[in-house]
């Protein structure tokens, strides 16, 4: 059975992503050497890959094998070393994560009509979802399957999809959709080091769509209560909301929870959060979800991959009540003045 990602609606999230915090460098004239520090050295091999009559590559590193068929000499020169750095930062972002046995498959296509075509080759009778995807890409069976869509957001789209093909490949239990969505949009924030412009670096706030969406709902009364959160997927409210606002504001929410998760009281929740990881990467989560918060919440688990199970079983002394309100105190305090400025930097919000 395919284990697919909810991330086939980034999309929505995608397209409103600000490219300006981090502008990319001019792109180079296309015979332009590549100058600056070598990121291509995360290349074992590299050789040549054809897709629909289209001569492109096959770029191996040590944890990425990257079939691409774009042609921006910028984009190939970022690419591998980005994929391979993007692991090495997920393994350790929040917990030490064993390593995925084989390198993850990757394919970044130069147009959408190349990847509505790879998605048709390889998904077959099962395409017709992704093949719905407005704009952006998925994770399917351990694969991740993009196309350019530009500058920044190839990158923050490979991020954001790598952490899915990381759980796909790597973790025994599915996580709650909620929280996969939280960690993946978490891992999305980076720039491009100034002393080595080819060269990224992840920080977790910074993420200006993520940031201004979720200061947003504060703004407008439209935070979606914890309970809620947990017991809906983006896919449910995108179905009741057409204009996409209520999903929106879930990947906006879940990624701000990660980091509440991450930093409230001075990191007193963290050790759940980092329990909870472990345990669904050896195969204990979902036997502690069932034993902690009871058959129910097992099969919600199991089912539809929701509920607020995971908060019960790893945050026992904190009924939902009080982990909302918790929650709503964190978030005000991330979007009070200022706190834009200090994510923009990747620095907290919440610290001094």
């Amino acid at each position: 059975m395919i284990r697919r990602s909810a991330a086939w609606l980034l999309a929505a999230c995608a397209a409103a992503y600000v490219a300006s915090c981090a502008s990319a460098p001019p792109r180079p004239e296309p015979d332009a050497p590549l100058a600056g520090s070598d990121p291509v050295r995360f290349v074992a091999e590299r050789t040549p890959w054809t897709f629909q009559g289209r001569t492109g590559w096959l770029m191996t590193t040590p944890s990425v094998e990257l079939r691409t068929t774009v042609n921006d000499r910028r984009l190939l020169h970022r690419l591998p070393p980005f994929l391979e750095l993007a692991n090495a930062h997920r393994l350790n972002a929040i917990t030490p994560l064993v390593r995925p046995a084989e390198p993850l498959q990757t394919y970044v296509l130069a147009s959408r009509t190349e990847w509505d075509a790879l998605t048709r080759q390889l998904l077959r009778d099962q395409a017709r979802p992704y093949l719905r995807i407005e704009r952006g890409g998925y994770a399917v069976n351990g694969m991740g399957i993009f196309y350019d869509l530009g500058p920044r957001d190839t990158f923050v789209m490979a991020a954001h999809e790598g952490w899915h093909q990381h759980i796909q490949t790597s973790f025994a239990d599915p996580l709650p959709v909620w929280l996969d969505e939280g960690i993946a949009c978490y891992l999305e924030g980076f720039r491009w080091r100034e002393s080595e412009p080819d060269v990224p670096e992840f920080l977790p706030w910074l993420n200006p769509q993520r940031f201004d969406q979720l200061r947003s709902a504060a703004a407008t009364g439209t935070l979606i209560p914890l309970a809620d959160l947990v017991n809906n997927r983006p896919q449910d409210l995108l179905d009741t909301d057409r204009g996409g606002a209520a999903a929106l504001n879930y990947y906006a929410q879940c990624w701000a929870l990660v980091h509440f998760f991450m930093e409230s009281d001075a990191g007193a929740r963290r050790p759940g959060l980092e329990r909870l990881l472990r345990d669904a990467q050896s195969g204990r989560f979902a036997e502690h979800i069932a034993a902690s918060a009871g058959e129910r919440e097992a099969v919600l688990l199991r089912t539809r991959r929701v509920g607020g199970g995971a908060l019960a079983a790893y945050w026992p002394d904190e009924p939902v009540e009080s982990m909302d309100a918790a929650y709503r105190a964190f978030v005000g305090r991330i979007v009070r003045t200022g706190g834009r400025d200090r994510a923009l930097m990747g620095r907290s919000p919440i610290t001094p």
